[in-house]
Order: structure tokens, then sequence, then C-alpha cells
């Protein structure tokens, strides 16, 4: 008999948070983001998310009383304020290969959306559009760059098989310094003054000093993404939030943006990829000797990955995305960073996958977002 339990606070949670490293334990491939991190995203206290949404976790236990399962449900006010589409979210599925517990957890999550007036599911969304999305269903080959997830192939088949049908597809693209055509920083140059002509420069952020950018950002950020596939617009606090942890983690070179006059008017945001480090701490927790580990990051550490790239419609087509990439490419060369992964990108995102094509780059992960009326 499975029993599920909600797993918001406590012991549960804590159960919930760690139940992937079990699951998982020997797969070489399997990197999550330490358990604090974790705890941090789960909770409304560590994560503004919640001033506008709610999520109950639930754990599924077998009868040895061995937790054999786990899923959140959310239910997104903004989300649903915008799209009207009356639909809540599952993510943070992870489960034994057994089709009766997957059943159950989902069935646990569905009735849990139904009751907040939810009238359709899709997922995985780890815990909102910011965060993660989908399962990997191509691409099991290699452990995932850092923040994305990271399933066994069965995951695919639960689902299916509990009649969730794929609403998105959405890809990584891998870039490597040998891959990048010879004329990129040539092509560069010559754009970059042929911006400068009207006005547009490109820069650094300064990381030590970023208060007057993260606020600049927000307005780019928000407005480069309008009309993006579940795009989940920042407030002021959320999109602090999120700036005030990437900046943490962020090396000098590895945020730029794009200005003139009237502001940013694009960006490109990359970090280390830290789950190389990560790696190194199977069991997801920072201390007693996993502090090691993130000590010696910069010798560990050899790719980024690259989050997030935005152009504001009136300025695209005019090569800022080619600079933005060429100058993130040379900073990271000068740090020893000389590949990375893109991601994500979209099935339906024709011009990215135009200029990562241009770029040299090649498609090394699929993940897939599901959805099923409930």
């Amino acid at each position: 008999m499975i029993r599920i339990v909600q797993a918001n606070e406590g012991n549960k949670l804590r159960q919930f948070i760690k139940f992937p490293f079990k699951l998982y334990r020997g797969n070489p491939n399997f990197i999550a983001p330490l358990r604090l991190m974790q705890k941090k995203l789960l909770t409304p206290k560590g994560n503004p998310f919640f001033e506008h949404a709610e999520s109950a976790l639930f754990i599924a236990f077998n009868d040895d009383k061995r937790v054999v399962g786990r899923i959140a449900a959310t239910h997104n006010r903004i989300h649903l304020n915008i799209y009207r589409d009356h639909t809540g979210f599952f993510g943070l599925f992870d489960c034994i290969n057994d089709q009766a517990v997957a059943n159950k957890l989902l069935d646990t999550a569905a009735g849990w959306l139904r009751s907040k007036g939810d009238l359709t599911m899709a997922g995985p969304e780890n815990i909102s559009a910011n965060d993660s999305l989908g399962i990997l269903t191509n691409g099991f080959e290699t452990p995932p760059v850092f923040l994305m997830p990271y399933n066994d192939r069965y995951y695919e088949e639960l689902l299916k098989a509990y009649g969730l049908a794929p609403k998105m597809k959405l890809y990584s693209y891998h870039l490597t310094r040998d891959r990048l055509p010879k004329e990129m920083m040539k092509k560069a140059d010559f754009l970059e003054e042929r911006l400068a002509k009207k006005g547009i420069a490109i820069r650094p952020v300064n990381l030590a000093n970023a208060e007057n950018d993260i606020s600049r950002l927000r307005y780019a950020y928000n407005a480069s993404n309008e009309g993006t596939w579940g795009f989940m617009p920042l407030d002021e606090r959320g999109f602090r939030h999120m700036a005030e942890d990437r900046k943490k983690i962020a090396l000098p070179g590895q945020v730029l943006v794009a200005e003139n006059e009237s502001g940013i008017i694009g960006y490109i945001v990359s970090v280390p990829d830290y789950y190389q480090v990560f790696q190194e701490i199977p069991d997801g927790r920072l201390f007693p000797f996993g502090w090691r580990k993130m000590l010696r990051a910069k010798k560990i550490i050899s790719q980024i990955r690259i989050m997030i790239l935005g152009v504001l419609p009136a300025y695209r087509s005019m090569g800022i995305d080619w600079c933005l990439y060429a100058k993130l490419a040379a900073n990271n060369f000068r740090l020893g960073l000389y590949s990375g992964e893109a991601c994500y990108v979209m099935e339906g995102n024709a011009p990215m996958k135009r200029m990562l094509d241009a770029l040299g780059a090649t498609v090394v992960k699929e993940y897939t977002m599901f959805s099923k009326e409930i």
C-alpha cells in the first residue's frame, strides 16, 4: 500500500529534499543543488515567489515506511492572472520505476490543484518557470549543468502512462571554443562599431556595485521575454532575489548588458558550472566536509552555464546578440573557461536556434513539459 504525506516542513521536508540523493545514489550523472539551496527554494521565508503562489509538497511511502517518490503541486496566482488558463503545475517529481507510485503521486497533486480551482495540470515546473522546467527526455549520458534537472529514462513513460501528453520541448546547446566560427571576434568588432554609432554600448555589470543595474535589468528582462510561452514576469522583490543569487556566484565579465541613453536594451547572464563541484558532494551536504570542495571550485570548474540572453524587440536583428556572445566568450576564455551550455532554448525559438547554429553549438539535451486536463 502506498501512503502519501504532505511534506512542507520539519522532518518531512528534509525527507522530501533528501529523496533524490537516495534514489540516484551511485549514478555519476545525477547532480542536484545543495540541500541548503533546495530548502531556500521550497520555503516561503527563503523564496518571495510564495508571496503570490502556494505549493504543497508530498512524499510517498511504501509498506516498509521507505520514501519511494515525491512531487510538488503549485497554484500560481500571477500565472493565472496573466494567462487565465486555469492551469496549475506539478514539479520536483522523482519516483522509483513503479507506475502505481507515480499514479498515486500525480493523483495527489492533481487533487490538490483541483481543490484550488485549477482545471489543467502542467509540468514539471520546479517551482516556477523562472527556476527549472521539464524532465530530461534525451541526453542521459552526461551530467546536467548548474541548476538543470536530471532524471532516469523511465520518467517519460511514467508520465505518459498516467495520461500526461507532451506540451513543449526545450533544449540545451553545448558550445566550445574549438567550434566557434573563426570570424566570430572580427564580426563582433565590426558590429560593435556599428552599434556605437547608434549610441549602443556593451559592457560588463560591476558585480560588486550592481544596485543600479539590477533595477534597470528587471525592465529589460520582463520586456524581452513578454509573449514567451509560460513566461512569468518578476516584480521588484522577486527579480532582486534572483539577481542577488546570481550576483553572488557569477565571476567578473560573466554578466553583460547592452545599453543606450534609454537604458538597458539587452543582456546575457552566465555563471560557472558549480555542478562540477557539487558532483564531488554526492549527498548534497555542505557541512561538515562539502565546504572544502567549494574552496577548490576554481580548480574544478572548466565550463559555464549561459542562463539567459534577451534583447528588447525594437533592437533585435542589429547584431546585439552576436556581440554579447562574443564578448562573453572572450571574458570566459580569460577565466580559463572554454565551454558551456546555453539552456533553455524552446523548440519554437527559431532566431535563437539560428544564432546557436551559427556559433557551432550542438544540441546535447532535450527536456519535455507535459500537461493534462484534471
